[in-house]
């Protein structure tokens, strides 16, 4: 039977046993061996009105992962779930119960930090009520410190806008041997439904803790979405639309209570562990191989500057230069850069090979017209380093100095093997990154891998022919990129071994739940090197 707390309806009472019995079941259809088979079409093998938002873990440490998942009765009453983990997928032999409380508080959600376990281990979990089952997810610990993994393989994502097309990627890495999936932010959109979507968004704009709930379970409705979370441990990040488009530490005092609902949901439906108050940021280690940093860039930023359309920089000589060259702007906060900072130095001084920054917005310069030229700076000395006209503010374009401290620093501190995976721009970009992009001969100090969306619409829709025609353009911005695809959705699939990292971009429509995913670019990358070699798909 159900332990209730308060109460529950005499309904769910009545579908306990029918529940228990389809729990079992699923039980035996998700006993195999990884990849995790897709199972009913579109999605995962077993989703009920009782557990309607499926499992999710996520990455906490070396011996301990988080759970998560919801049970439908525990948003009305208190209701009391056990927990189970175990190395084998028939759950003979558990290393790790307990029990935890589904509870109004938090939308019947329920989370659990399972300790104990083994690292760099392959763990099968469940949830139970009575005899009422959950689906059985799939969750893989890091590697121990000290170890050295054959290699690490990780998926970057973002931006999946539930309108605008089918989650077919999720499909694809369901069922991709993975040690975690990194979702770089825009989880969902907060904004209302818009006419030409290939689906509807019946909740509307989100603007409350009710509503911002409420995307979160249209989303988890999503079969791929599930299956892919049920499959591997997700290590989220925010971006803005988790709140509000292009939002801003400003954003946070303009409007508090909508704030604060935004982020309550998202820790509420998210397999993170709270760190403190809001604090998202941290690091992962797996083994001596990959370190990865994760890192906040909206709720300590400064404002987008100007009216916030996002294209400036400085275009006048012998004017005043607009805020982004200003000493002191910053897009992560004090506290922040100066813990990214020293996890960059640790992980070096540590002889971790691979050090790779989990990044929200584009980190290399996207700039249409370079103004830092010596003819111009002839006509007026006080041009600021970098100036020129930039695609886009709300990047890192918005915040040059603190950029270049970051550069600066991985330069100086010889932090090698620096990755950033980044998404956002609903685009595949790869650039180096310079310790000084105005001067070819400067070193490349690091390499950023923009691995699309899921599903939102990006420059294609002004039209195919036109974004393959500004892609092109991109080629050609100085500094250049080595790779931009403007036309299609998609994740990128990163391994690290100690000798080399592989990036793979692979490319869907989203047209459709069964959009077939096509494995595309390959970039391949020498460790100790800063040349990678791009293998068209």
């Amino acid at each position: 039977m159900f332990l209730v707390r308060e109460g529950v309806s005499r309904r769910h009472f009545l579908k306990a046993g029918a529940w228990g019995a389809a729990g079992v079941a699923s039980a035996r259809v998700l006993s195999g061996c990884a990849p995790m088979p897709p199972g009913e079409p579109g999605g995962i093998p077993f989703v009920d009105e009782l557990w309607d938002c499926g499992v999710a873990s996520g990455l906490h440490g070396p011996g301990a992962n988080v759970l998560w998942s919801r049970f439908v009765p525990g948003a009305s009453s208190a209701v009391d779930v056990t927990w189970e983990v175990s190395e084998a997928p028939d759950f003979v032999t558990l290393v790790a119960s307990g029990t935890a409380v589904a509870d109004p508080d938090r939308d019947g959600c329920v989370k659990v930090l399972a300790g104990g376990l083994r690292p760099g281990t392959r763990h099968w979990y469940r949830f139970r009520v009575g005899d009422v089952t959950s689906p059985i997810g799939r969750t893989r610990t890091p590697a121990a410190p000290g170890t050295t993994p054959d290699s690490v393989r990780l998926a970057a994502a973002s931006c999946q806008n539930y309108q605008s097309g089918y989650f077919s990627a999720w499909a694809d890495i369901a069922t991709t041997d993975l040690d975690a999936v990194v979702h770089l932010g825009d989880y969902i959109y907060e904004g209302g439904s818009s006419r030409g979507g290939l689906r509807q968004d019946p909740v509307g704009e989100a603007v409350d803790l009710a509503t911002y709930r409420a995307k979160y379970r249209l989303y988890r409705s999503d079969p791929q979405l599930r299956a892919a979370h049920a499959a591997h441990a997700f290590v989220p990040v925010w971006d803005d639309h988790e709140l509000v488009n292009n939002s801003s530490r400003l954003t946070l005092l303009a409007d508090p209570d909508r704030a604060g609902a935004a982020y309550r949901a998202w820790f509420e439906y998210q397999p993170v562990w709270p760190i403190d108050g809001s604090q998202i940021y941290r690091n992962l280690r797996f083994g001596d191989l990959v370190d990865l940093s994760l890192i906040d860039t909206r709720q300590y930023r400064d404002a987008e500057p100007g009216d916030g359309v996002g294209v400036g920089g400085y275009i006048v000589p012998g004017g005043v230069g607009p805020e982004i060259y200003r000493p002191g702007r910053t897009i992560l906060g004090v506290d922040q850069r100066s813990w990214l900072l020293d996890s960059l130095g640790a992980a070096q001084g540590d002889g971790v090979r691979w050090k790779l920054l989990g990044n929200q917005v584009m980190f290399a310069p996207a700039r249409l017209l370079d103004i830092d030229e010596p003819s111009l700076r002839a006509l007026n000395a006080d041009i600021p380093k970098h100036a020129g006209l930039y695609l886009n503010e709300d990047q890192w374009d918005g915040f040059q100095v603190e950029r270049d401290t970051v550069l600066e620093f991985i330069r100086s501190q010889r932090v090698g093997n620096f990755g950033v995976l980044t998404g956002d721009i609903h685009s595949f970009w790869q650039a180096p990154l310079r310790a000084d992009f105005d001067d070819l001969r400067s070193p490349i100090v690091g390499q950023e891998f923009v691995c699309g969306s899921v599903s939102s619409v990006g420059f294609d829709a002004a039209g195919y022919d036109l974004a393959r025609s500004i892609g092109d353009l991109a080629k050609q911005l100085k500094p250049p990129f080595r790779y931009v695809d403007l036309t299609r959705r998609g994740v990128g699939v990163i391994e690290c071994t100690p000798d080399r990292a592989t990036v793979e971009f692979r490319t869907t429509t989203a047209t459709g739940p069964a959009s077939a995913v096509r494995r595309g670019s390959v970039f391949d990358w020498r460790a100790g090197t800063s040349n990678v070699i791009l293998n068209p798909g």
